[in-house]
């Protein structure tokens, strides 16, 4: 079917002019501007056309929806026009009686308005009318497809991925300006999808909307061509609204490669969503080594890897450099601070390596497990460096890197180890391995036959800080840690730590203050013999039994010490949580009440009496006994086979300060009776 060609009206003088040629002149204006609609545009709302919401007065919660003036073009070139705010008519949703969000869409549409005055109609049957009104109407729910069949040339047009070579392929946006037009305008039907309403249909309207969803699924239209150019030399992209953030929301979308043959100047964050960052030379390839930045997906990576590529091979030529400076010119003026090459090296050529002034383990040296500290580095604590191994440490001279544990590789010679259980070996055996006097062996250390030893010509001194001085025992302003002078006696300034037995031969561990006084209070650990086999460990708490002075144990936590047992110098002995003997939590209340229960019992028999008790110091008790014994007992005439007796079979039932217990009576005399007898209650708290 061969598309209608395009005809507009030809005038000549004294030409005849009938309806059809004034319809015709009128269709090529129309039709023309419809196709100028679908060319350089996009089908879509123009502007306006929003949804709002108006609060209905007097019945809260509910509103009343609303469409605002504005203006759309359908898949047909046709304009929709709204030129004031239209109430939507809840009539539209009558089908639906649930809670839910529905669509709302609007189609054009056509009126037949103004009809023929008499005496000036048409003498045909059809009805006359001088004018069409081009309006609209709205549609509601979820519909698809949302217009009819676009047809070019007679041939209905195809998605990209159902066509045919031959068919005309419906792109993306569907705005086909060189489409063959229908000829029932009221009867082509193309929606455009304005947002969301939501409507009650349990109670019939309408409810303000969820945050965002007034505006969901509208679409609007847009530009085709291959350039937008700017006579003023300045082109700006923006909402025609003005945004109160404009980085609250995406904006504007490029589906496809962007050249940009200037700079690029982002004044917010630039965000990649998996793709890289490649960094071309000038000529725009990559001289066969590719630099880009990417981060790498969990599959390829962690999942959050961010991957700079220098390179596809190991060649020391590929590198991540930083430094500063103007660009370099060569290799001999580039200032480089930093280099990561691709043959598995780092260079700090001219620089330091710092980590800052924490307290850690910076360097870790290899470890296999990211959840814990390699056993293999190097740290700082507070006033120490220290080096960490899994096994020992070496000290080679010369030669190169071998896997063998201990091997100073090729041409090398182990200087020195230190053995896991923190054993030091130097090379040679037997000698003295340091001499601190350059003219002799004065001072020293050295190894013999099963001996290790110091040597010095008086006295041992360790300075903690200061510096050098000649002095006799002076720290050179430091402070003098520890001393061991000519007469063998070792003085400690700090603190002494063994990780082994610490042997006292005969003497005692004396407690000072921080002076090194008593404060008249003796304060010693010792060993004492009694006697032959009979050997007491003494502790010494004070020179008197007035209770001042106290031995106390306890831990240290957030809110200081806390004191749990204390041993008093007059005997008291204070604990703050249970005791136990041989096993045995003794309670840390008791309370024993004692009573009489009245029974009554006149004649033979069993009985079972409830005895309630209470405690008056434990509120609640954990547990509690009872000892009962007769206290009234007879019997009438002559005692025949008498026998009384009261009993408890442990049966108790315990609630806050009181207990119940079950108490069996029995009275083997036929007229003997049993009136009362006594109880003891013991609590435990």
């Amino acid at each position: 079917m061969p598309a209608e060609p395009i005809e507009r009206l030809n005038y000549f003088q004294f030409q005849y002019l009938g309806a059809e040629d004034l319809l015709a002149q009128q269709a090529y204006h129309r039709d023309m501007r419809r196709r100028h609609n679908l060319g350089p545009h996009t089908v879509g709302i123009v502007t306006g056309l929003t949804i709002v919401e108006k609060p209905r007065e007097g019945d809260a919660p509910f509103v009343d929806c609303y469409v605002l003036p504005g203006i759309c073009v359908d898949g047909y070139g046709r304009e929709i026009v709204v030129l004031e705010p239209v109430r939507i008519d809840g009539e539209l949703f009558a089908a639906y009686n649930s809670d839910r969000h529905l669509e709302l869409w609007i189609t054009y549409d056509e009126l037949a308005a103004q009809t023929a005055t008499g005496g000036f109609a048409s003498c045909t049957d059809a009805e006359s009318y001088a004018r069409l009104r081009e309006t609209y109407r709205f549609a509601v729910g979820t519909i698809d497809p949302s217009h009819d069949e676009i047809v070019v040339a007679g041939r209905t047009a195809q998605p990209a991925a159902t066509a045919a070579p031959d068919d005309t392929v419906i792109p993306e946006d569907e705005s086909i300006p060189f489409q063959d037009f229908p000829d029932d305008e009221r009867q082509a039907r193309w929606l455009v999808r304005l947002g969301m309403c939501h409507w009650d249909g349990t109670v019939r309207k309408f409810r303000p909307a969820a945050a965002g969803t007034l505006a969901d699924g509208r679409r609007y239209a847009g530009f085709v061509g291959s350039s937008l150019l700017a006579e003023s030399g300045a082109l700006r992209i923006a909402p025609r609204t003005a945004a109160t953030d404009p980085d609250a929301a995406d904006f504007a979308t490029v589906d496809g490669r962007l050249q940009v043959n200037g700079r690029i100047v982002a004044k917010k964050d630039v965000y990649l969503h998996g793709s890289k960052l490649s960094l071309q030379a000038a000529s725009g390839s990559d001289e066969t080594i590719p630099l880009w930045l990417q981060r790498l997906p969990a599959g390829i990576g962690s999942g959050a890897d961010l991957r700079i590529h220098i390179g596809d091979n190991p060649a020391k030529n590929a590198r991540l450099t930083i430094g500063p400076g103007p660009v370099p010119a060569t290799t001999a003026t580039e200032k480089i601070v930093l280099g990561v090459r691709a043959d598995d090296k780092v260079d700090i050529p001219t620089g330091r390596l710092r980590f800052g002034a924490q307290t850690r383990q910076h360097i870790d040296l290899w470890g296999v497990d990211d959840t814990a500290v390699a056993p293999y580095g190097i740290g700082v604590q507070s006033g120490a460096t220290y080096f960490r191994t899994g096994g020992d440490f070496y000290w080679h001279l010369n030669g190169e890197h071998s896997d063998a544990n201990g091997d100073p590789g090729n041409n090398g010679v182990r200087l020195m180890q230190l053995s896991a259980q923190g054993s030091l070996y130097f090379s040679n055996d037997f000698r003295q391995v340091l001499n601190m006097n350059t003219n002799g062996q004065s001072f020293g250390l050295g190894v013999q036959d099963r001996t290790l030893y110091q040597r010095s010509l008086s006295d041992f001194a360790w300075y903690r800080g200061g510096g050098p001085s000649l002095g006799y025992l002076d720290p050179g302003g430091g402070t003098r840690a520890m001393w061991l002078d000519s007469g063998s006696r070792l003085s400690v300034a700090g603190g002494v730590s063994s990780y082994s037995a610490v042997s006292l031969l005969g003497s005692k561990l004396e407690f000072l203050t921080g002076i090194g006084g008593t404060d008249t209070d003796p304060m010693e650990i010792m060993r004492a013999n009694r006697a032959p086999d009979q050997n007491d460990l003494r502790v010494v708490i004070g020179d008197n039994e007035g209770g001042e002075d106290r031995f106390v144990v306890g831990p240290v936590t957030g809110l200081g010490f806390q004191e749990k047992f204390i041993v008093q110098n007059n005997g008291d002995v204070r604990v703050a949580g249970d005791f136990y003997i041989r096993g045995s939590k003794i309670p840390p209340a008791i309370d024993v009440v004692s009573g009489r229960c009245y029974v009554g019992q006149t004649a033979g028999g069993t009985q079972i009496v409830s005895v309630s008790a209470s405690s008056n110091r434990i509120a609640n008790i954990s547990n509690a006994h009872i000892m009962v014994a007769l206290a009234d007992i007879g019997n009438q005439h002559t005692a025949t086979d008498a026998r009384w007796a009261v009993s408890w079979d442990g049966n108790k039932v315990i609630g806050g300060s009181n207990a119940v217990f079950q108490i069996k009576c029995e009275v083997g005399d036929s007229d003997g009776h049993l009136l009362a007898f006594n109880f003891v209650a013991v609590f435990y708290g």
